[in-house]
Formats: structure tokens, sequence, C-alpha cells
């Protein structure tokens, strides 16, 4: 535009002074003033020798681009072809030599305004610029007194209202408000040193509070803080490295005034995270990060500078191995391994001697079987089944380490239902106790002898006294003899001499346990056929014929 008005200037100064055989009253001067052989510019005078009209053609194509009109040898509208398709596209009016006003249409020739401007004392006051052609000003930029924008609005979704605002300062933006709602409040403000942001203001839930403010360096963002949870207080703080990307973000997760959470990251990948879990103000859980992924997660929870738990995780992500301190002792004393993300085995060193004296395994996250060393020698004797068949727990002790338990516990729901002693190391029990849903002990089998076979079985009652007592006296696997207690004292034997599985000899106790009746069945049919009263000074100290001693 600049270039037009310096043309102006020297044709509205030239004319007069051409020689009198160029011009003349009434006439028309052609000129060809790159000396191509084609006019390019064409002068027209009025009767009185003043120009009227100058036609230009600005870049020699033959056709003439560029039309002044003048009143009184002063400008006063000069037409022009800014695209060279042969039509007007855009008019600028003066007067007393400046421009008062433009108009412009869209360059495809469809004939629509796209620019009007406004001047005064020939510099812009306002231009509005219509960019898709529908009437509506997508853009209006208002000219301070030396000509230069001050503040531009703009439409961004065509709908003929104004959602952003610019304001300038020297032809550069120093600010820039968007109220993309159009409810009066700018929701996003914008400030801007020597053309770039070096702040901006967001509020993203429309409480009139900004929640978030930004500051840039070289146009890239170097610092950031939020409001997460619209209290008035930021609670969330970020800083940015040279590129651009976050390299640290501190946050109060609790909202209590508190950074409680500190994120690092290296060319915008995490690379570290500090936690405060409990809230007190220190950050005891650590995690380290290798290329994006969790690798390492520690803790520190008698605030020593030093880890008291280490986590440590796969490529996948999944856990694979973590390392206690329990005791906070600065030595680890538990150690947990893990398989595609699910524990597999726990070790540990309950008395901190620095060997481990527990291992449980588990299976799908359950544990199925555990090993003890009590007595710290270096061999497991103690071990425990949690995955047997109908039953929730089995506990085993081999004491001599032999690989043959001496004694079994069975727990059905946490309760002992069954005790196996193998008091002689042969893989075969010696007694085996049975125990009722209320823990209390009904019935038990021993061997009787040492005769490798279970040959008789005690009776209990809810006191855990005996009442009865079976024998198989001869090993053939049938019951030959029946003890009877009564308040902890033998009452009665039955015995089976002919192993027909009935009784056939009987005898009575009194309460010092000395026989005082037998009978006996002599032809098998059940019915006593002899029967002895013992006298009654017989030696207190005798035993019943065999009698067993009693449990």
């Amino acid at each position: 535009m600049n270039y037009l008005i310096s043309i102006l200037i020297v044709f509205t100064l030239a004319v007069p002074l051409w020689p009198e055989p160029v011009w003349a009253k009434g006439d028309v001067v052609k000129r060809d003033t790159d000396n191509d052989g084609k006019t390019d510019q064409i002068v027209y005078f009025d009767e009185g020798g003043k120009i009227i009209k100058l036609e230009i053609d600005s870049n020699s194509d033959g056709h003439m681009d560029r039309f002044q009109y003048y009143e009184n040898e002063q400008v006063i509208r000069i037409e022009t072809d800014s695209n060279h398709d042969h039509k007007i596209d855009q008019w600028d009016e003066f007067e007393e030599g400046k421009r008062i006003r433009q108009k412009r249409i869209d360059t495809d020739g469809d004939g629509k305004e796209n620019v009007r401007q406004t001047c005064r004392d020939g510099r812009p006051v306002e231009r509005r610029i219509d960019d898709d052609g529908d009437g509506l000003a997508e853009r209006i930029i208002f000219y301070d007194t030396e000509g230069l924008p001050r503040e531009s609005r703009h439409d961004l979704d065509g709908d003929g209202k104004m959602e952003v605002f610019r304001t300038y300062c020297e032809r550069t933006i120093v600010e820039q408000r968007e109220d993309l709602n159009l409810d009066g409040w700018f929701e996003t403000v914008t400030l801007y040193k020597n053309g770039t942001p070096f702040e901006k203001k967001k509020d993203t839930n429309n409480d009139r509070s900004f929640d978030i403010i930004t500051r840039f360096r070289d146009g890239k963002p170097i610092y950031q803080e939020k409001d997460t949870n619209s209290d008035g207080l930021k609670d969330l703080f970020c800083y940015y490295d040279l590129q651009g990307s976050a390299k640290r973000i501190e946050e109060d997760t609790r909202y209590r005034g508190k950074i409680d959470r500190i994120r690092t990251y290296l060319k915008g990948i995490r690379v570290k995270e500090e936690y405060d879990s409990t809230g007190d103000g220190f950050l005891e859980t650590i995690s380290l990060f290798r290329k994006g992924k969790l690798f390492l997660q520690t803790q520190d929870k008698n605030r020593d500078r030093k880890a008291d738990l280490k986590i440590y995780f796969d490529r996948a992500g999944e856990k694979e191995r973590v390392e206690c301190d329990s005791d906070l002792n600065c030595e680890v004393d538990t150690w947990q391994y893990y398989k595609s993300g699910r524990l597999v085995e726990l070790r540990r060193d309950e008395r901190g001697t620095g060997k481990i004296n527990l291992i449980v395994y588990y299976k799908d996250g359950k544990s199925v079987k555990l090993i003890r060393d009590d007595d710290q020698d270096g061999r497991f004797e103690l071990t425990q089944y949690f995955n047997r068949p109908t039953w929730s727990l089995i506990m085993e002790l081999d004491q001599d380490g032999n690989g043959i338990p001496e004694i079994r516990h069975y727990y059905r729901d946490g309760i002992l239902r069954l005790t196996e002693i193998d008091k002689h190391g042969d893989g075969h029990p010696d007694l085996r106790e049975h125990y009722g849903k209320d823990g209390r002990l009904r019935k038990s089998e021993e061997d009787a002898g040492y005769t490798g076979h279970l040959n008789i079985t005690w009776f209990y009652n809810y006191k855990e006294k005996a009442i009865r007592a079976e024998r198989d006296t001869n090993a053939d696997g049938q019951i030959d003899t029946w003890y009877h207690y009564e308040n902890g004292r033998v009452k009665a034997v039955e015995e089976d001499t002919n192993g027909d599985g009935k009784p056939d000899l009987w005898e009575e106790y009194d309460a010092r346990e000395t026989l005082f009746r037998r009978a006996k069945d002599l032809n098998f049919d059940g019915i006593p056929d002899l029967e002895e009263i013992q006298d009654a000074g017989i030696d207190e100290g005798s035993t019943p014929c065999g009698q067993t001693s009693k449990r």
C-alpha cells in the first residue's frame, strides 16, 4: 500500500511539470516507462488541463490493473486488480490526499466483499475482514492515531460473534483474551513479550477464577501451576525443560497445602516419583523408572533416609521381587518372589541371624506349602501344607531330618482334627488322635506293643476322658478285646477268645480297678456258662487278664 501512495505522489507532482507537447487540455497521454514497447501508463486530462485519471500496468502484461481518479488534481479513489485477473477487487477512497476507506473483495472472483477499511487523516482506524465471504467479519482490527494496530477481534467459529480479543503495541501483540462461551468472562488470558507468550491464565471450570497459570520463555512453557479441585488454592506445580517438556511436577494430592508427590522427568519421560503415602509430610515412597517403565520402588518407613522396602519390577511392569527390612535394623530379612505378577515364594530370616529360617511357596496367589527351621541348624524340620484335599492345613515335624516326619497335625477350618505320631521313624504312625469340630479329643488309635499296626482304639467323652477301648491283640485285623471305663478307671473288659467277633469272656472291676467278677461262654452261644466271683481279699495290685495300661 505504501508503494501505491508513492506512485500516487509521483504522478500528482510530475504531471504539471511535463513539457507542453506531452500533454494538453482534454488530452490523453500514453507512456512506456520501461521501454519494452508496451504502454504501461495512461494519463487523462480534463478541458482545463488537470489530471482526472491515471491507468497503470504494474506487471507489464499489457493490461491496466490500477486506476487512480482525481478531483482538482487530488486523488479521490484508487481501483486495483490485485491478482491480475482483469477484475477490480480492491477500492481505496481518499480525502485531501489521505485514505479514508478501503474495500476489498474475495480474490476468487465471487464478487463478495471481504475487506472493508475505514481511515482518518490517511491512517486506518478500523478494518473488517470476512475470510469466508459470508458477509460476516471474522476479524476486526482497530488502529491507533499513528495507523498502527491497537486491538483486534476474531470470530473463530463464523457465527458473527467475536470470541478472541488481542491488544497490540507498536505492531506487536501484548495480550490475548478469549471468551469462547460468550458469557462476558474471558476464561483465557495470554500475555506476550516481544511477540511471544510469557504468561497464560485459564479458567477451565468457568468459576471466574484462573485455575491454570502457565509461564513461558522464548515461546515455550517453563512453569505451570494448577488448582485441580477448584478450592482457590494451587495444588499442582510443573516445571519444564528448555525444550518445553515437563521435567518436575509437584502435587498436593490431599489438598492440605503440603506437597505429597513429586514426579521427575528426563526429556519428557518419567524417571522418578516420590510420594508421601501417610500424609505426614515425609516422602517415604520412591519409584524409579527406566524408559518410562517402573523397575524399582522403595519405602523408608522410619524416615532414616534408608529404604526399608524394595520392590523390583520386570520389563512388563509386573512385580518380580520384594526385599523388606521388617524390624528396621537396616538388614533385609524378608524376600518375596513373583512370576507374572503373582507371589510364588516368600523367604524370611525371623531371628535376624542372617540365615533364612522360613520359606513359603504359593500357587495362584495362595500359599500351598511352608517350611521352617526353628532351631537354626540349617534344616527345615517343620513343614505345613495348605492345599491338601479335605484339609485346610497339614503340619509335619521332622526333627531328626531323615525325611520322615515324627508328627503330623491335620487341620480343617483352622481346627485340629487329626494328629499322627511316628515314634520309630518307619513311616507308619504309632499313634493317631482324632478330634471333633470343637477341637476336643474324640478317638485315638495306638500301636500297643510296637507291632507295626494300630491295634487299639480309645474313645473319649466331651471331657476328653477315656470311656471305651477296642483292641486287636493278635493282629488279624479284627477286634477281640473291649474295655469300658468310668471316671477314668476300667470298669469292664470283654474278650473274644475264638475269633468269631463276639465276646465270650467278661470281666468286671470295682472302683479300685480290682477284678471282682468273671464270666465265660464255654459253647460260644453268646450266653455266659461259667461265672466266678472274686474274693474280696484278692490282691489289690492284681490286674485283669489281657488288660492294657490306661492312657
